[in-house]
């Protein structure tokens, strides 16, 4: 099998490219759209696997590539799916998602829910959105009780990822999922709400 037949394959393969039999009623546009929409990524995979080959030799396998593309594609869906399990788990009120809901959704079952995501990904969830879950309890800061460098150094309980607080930290604040913040004090009346009411 030749270099070019083994290209053809795999994008045959990835990318079929749609056919429409002579009796179809697909309008022409749309039929050109559909097309286009098919050669779209296979010319930017040739692209890359030419770049590739230019990097890594005229051997550089376009089925590996293929693969390592996918592998690529499904790496970035996990690292986006982890967070919206955070956001729907412990930031959506007044009732957050159960388990079971989110594990339906994810093809996940709600223990592999529960370990999909943790304090990294709860913490990037209140930076990019601003939002805070409901808190837990509230004790004085110490850098030690802090993974992450950021609650280190300066307030997160305030502020987002586009404007962070950069207050000192006063406090270590803990949300109802048992993710520690640090809070300085101006945002601790801010935490003090978010308490739930009983």
């Amino acid at each position: 099998m030749t270099q070019q037949e083994l290209l053809d394959d795999v994008l045959a393969i990835r990318w079929p490219v749609p056919y429409f039999p002579e009796n179809d009623q697909t309008p022409p546009s749309a039929c050109d759209a559909a097309v286009d929409d098919a050669y779209r990524p296979r010319t930017a995979f040739i692209q890359r696997m030419e770049a590739a080959a230019a990097d890594r030799g005229p051997d550089y396998d376009p089925l590996l590539a293929a693969l390592e593309d996918l592998f690529a594609i499904k790496k970035a869906a996990d690292e986006q799916i982890r967070p919206l399990l955070a956001y729907g788990r412990v930031y959506v009120t007044p009732r957050p998602h159960i388990l079971e809901t989110l594990g339906q959704a994810a093809c996940l079952t709600p223990c592999g829910v529960s370990r999909a995501f943790g304090t990294k990904e709860i913490l990037a969830v209140g930076d990019l959105t601003g939002q805070r879950p409901n808190a837990g309890e509230i004790n004085d800061h110490h850098p030690d009780l802090f993974p992450g460098d950021a609650s280190r150094r300066r307030c997160t309980w305030g502020g987002s990822k586009n404007n962070p607080c950069t207050d000192e930290p006063k406090y270590a604040v803990t949300d109802k999922s048992g993710t520690k913040w640090a809070c300085c004090d101006s945002h601790l009346p801010g935490y003090l709400r978010s308490r739930p009411r009983t």
